[in-house]
């Protein structure tokens, strides 16, 4: 039986938590109201059809059904354990699953890791048990778990009769949370809103079972069209992000919101599952390039899931916005510019269609004002929309309108259907005003035509942006550079920092360009490297521990001869050694680099997440403005260019005040070879080009610092966006 159980995936253990054949409540109570009197209750009441198997203190019967004194005294095999116990009975319980051969047990008690280090460390040790025992854990500190396909309901709190999935309705979503409460939450949204749920799925602390495993699961599941996910921190980085190329690959939508923006909200979700600090901008970078939509508001998860839920294929086209109000026109422009997405102007064949529908005295035009003509010819609604939709330059269309009388707005929704079926372009009603809930009769007839429907626009107009970045993303994540051989062997770096010129030796073995140079341990040798390379020149002085030269005045530039240059040699070598008392490898002698841009590129590889890349401005422009992109290491050439394009200060790149403009490609090829650097020598932790200085005729590195990797040392995070 041990051999039989340690052979189990977690695949085979969600596959048994979803369709267990046998189930034991251990801890139940015969006192009505009591968790584990409702664990029972609402399995009876879904009608299980399995063996269940109850272990409680007070004997007896309950429900029937004998209740046993013991875990040891159940028979040898269960599928399924509720452990419904406070924290304190919680590892002697999963000690006697073990020995009963229980394949998976469910912690429903608080008080681990979420309870700091006392509870982190009881947290480790019952993980370390039941992994060596070969039981799969879902929990601690969750609420249970619901299957809506084969019914099924393990929430140990009062609830209603599972309503079995209807398979005709729809490409159902799977719910999963590592929070109860905000898993009934966004249940209970998408379940208003007339979207199929498979199952919804309470983690907590994932002491075993991880969010990856139930991804992974539910990629293959053929009831499942997707997930929507609440997560507070992703246990297993890897893993998360190939069980979501995993969903992607399958077709299937995932959204997911991660909270941890702020330290303060990494502090909350210490505190209530257990989480460690992640960076959010690393995971939102490498989660959104795997195939994730990542969110960041409750509204926003819900408003995505059910617009992918009704249109699985997101766009990448423009925005349309359809209206009968003039000054909504203005009011979604700005909105939507906000929120950098493109609203195109109507193709020619479009404005055509449109112009000879529209009253004369009206502009086809995108914002599309239909005014006061829908009052006497709803058939309007239908045409405009249906005109937009086939305009191959627009990928979603919003419309919004005011709230009429009721059968007014049901022709408009009749209208609008006829419009948005069998099309795959997302299609969005807005009511105007957010001032009175979505009429019953309304909702209903958007929920049974699956036409997403709401009473806020500007939400709508949010959630279609968000869906519109995501179907981009998408695109864009199958843009990766294509795999090459290895750009250079092994390098052998040391743990911390790296000199400048070493740095530099690296980056231009790898194609990189660097200014024209070397490194000088005499004056003599520097002037005869100066005398080669031609005047003027630059002296650095260079060590692993001067990281910021011009801190201690271990810089000079223009150095114009060799008077100059022998000069500038003693003095450097006075002055950094009074200063510092640091050996010197010697100085860098470097041809000076023409004017340009200061821009920088870094890489950093996460303790958790992995390597990522950012660029932005440079110089002391970076820490000043901030203006920087976080971008995944295996981005293509031709998608750096768009993120170049999208920094705050990109007009300095394109030819500001009579400059010439950059070559952003000649920035794109070393970013990207950065990228396959950090990617292809798990022994570096860091790269730092600040400045790349970026011209009309190619990009150079100034300034290089390449930190080894240490065994015994965590990365610094990235900083976020």
């Amino acid at each position: 039986m041990t051999s039989n159980r340690d052979e189990s995936t977690p695949a085979s253990a969600v596959e048994t938590i979803l369709n267990p054949r046998s189930i034991a409540i251990v801890g139940v109570s015969a006192k009505p109201g009591s968790s584990g009197r409702t664990l029972l209750d609402n399995l009876q009441r879904n009608d299980y059809r399995g063996e269940i198997h109850l272990v409680g203190r007070s004997g007896g019967e309950i429900g029937g059904l004998p209740l046993l004194a013991a875990v040891d005294e159940l028979p040898m095999g269960v599928d399924l354990a509720l452990l419904i116990l406070p924290a304190t009975g919680i590892r002697d319980a999963v000690a006697a699953c073990i020995r009963r051969g229980v394949r998976v047990g469910v912690i429903y008690a608080s008080g681990f890791a979420e309870f700091g280090d006392a509870g982190r460390a009881e947290q480790a040790e019952i993980t370390r048990l039941a992994r060596a025992g070969g039981l799969h854990l879902v929990g601690p500190n969750c609420i249970g778990y619901t299957n809506y396909v084969e019914p099924l309901n393990t929430v140990f709190l009062p609830d209603t009769p599972v309503r079995r999935l209807d398979p005709t309705a729809g490409p159902a979503v799977a719910v999963l949370a590592q929070s109860g409460g905000l898993m009934s939450m966004i249940f209970q949204g998408l379940q208003a809103r007339g979207v199929p749920i498979s199952y919804r799925l309470s983690t907590g602390n994932e002491a075993g079972l991880t969010l990856s495993d139930y991804l992974a699961y539910l990629a293959d599941d053929p009831a499942t069209g997707g997930a929507v996910v609440y997560a507070e921190d992703i246990r297993d980085p890897d893993g998360f992000l190939e069980a979501v190329r995993k969903v992607r690959a399958r077709g299937k939508l995932l959204v997911l919101m991660h909270t941890g923006r702020s330290a303060r909200a990494q502090q909350a979700a210490a505190s209530h599952t257990g989480a460690l600090a992640a960076d959010y901008g690393v995971m939102k970078t490498l989660a959104t390039h795997a195939g994730a939509c990542v969110v960041e508001s409750i509204e926003e998860l819900v408003d995505v899931a059910e617009i992918l839920a009704r249109y699985p294929q997101p766009p990448t086209g423009g925005a349309a916005v359809a209206t009968t109000s003039g000054a909504f026109c203005a009011i979604a422009l700005d909105a939507l510019g906000d929120l950098d997405i493109e609203v195109p102007a109507l193709s020619p064949g479009t404005e055509e269609t449109l112009g000879a529908r529209l009253p004369a005295y009206m502009k086809p035009s995108n914002p599309l004002d239909l005014g006061t003509a829908v009052v006497t010819d709803p058939e309007l609604f239908h045409d405009g929309l249906a005109a937009l939709l086939g305009d191959d330059r627009i990928g979603s269309v919003t419309l919004a309108v005011p709230y009429s009388h009721p059968t007014a707005n049901q022709e408009m929704l009749r209208q609008v259907t006829r419009a948005a079926a069998g099309q795959p372009k997302p299609v969005a009603v807005a009511l105007l005003g957010d001032v009175l809930p979505i009429p019953a009769e309304l909702g209903a007839y958007a929920a049974e035509h699956g036409v997403v429907i709401s009473s806020s626009p500007e939400r709508s107009l949010r959630a279609m942006a968000a869906v519109t970045r995501y179907g981009r993303s998408l695109a864009r994540a199958r843009a990766v550079a294509t795999a090459r051989d290895d750009l250079i062997g092994p390098l052998d770096l040391g743990p911390g920092a790296q000199p400048e010129w070493r740095g530099k030796r690296i980056l231009a073995a790898v194609g990189v360009p660097v200014p024209e140079g070397a490194l000088a341990t005499s004056v003599d040798e520097a002037v005869a490297i100066a005398a080669k390379i031609g005047y003027p020149v630059a002296a650095k002085v260079q060590a692993a521990a001067l990281q910021h030269k011009t801190e201690v005045g271990g810089l000079v530039l223009g150095i114009a001869d060799e008077a100059g240059l022998r000069t500038a040699w003693t003095e450097l070598n006075d002055r950094v050694a009074a200063a510092t008392g640091v050996d010197l490898d010697g100085v860098l002698v470097e041809a000076m680099a023409p004017r340009g841009i200061e821009l920088m590129v870094g890489a950093k590889r996460h303790s958790a997440w992995g390597p990522v890349v950012m660029i932005g401005l440079g110089g002391i422009w970076v820490e000043a403005l901030g203006d920087v992109r976080l971008i995944p290491p295996d981005l293509a050439e031709s998608e750096i260019v768009d993120e170049l394009e999208k920094l705050r200060s990109a007009k300095l790149l394109g030819g500001f005040r009579g400059s010439a403009a950059v070559d952003l490609a000649a920035v794109a090829r070393v970013v990207a070879t950065v990228g396959r650097l950090v990617t292809e020598h798990p022994d570096i932790a860091e790269i730092d080009i600040n400045p790349l200085l970026a011209r009309a005729d190619g990009a150079t590195a100034l300034d290089v610092l390449i930190i080894g990797s240490d065994a015994d040392r965590t990365t610094e995070a990235v900083s976020r966006t």
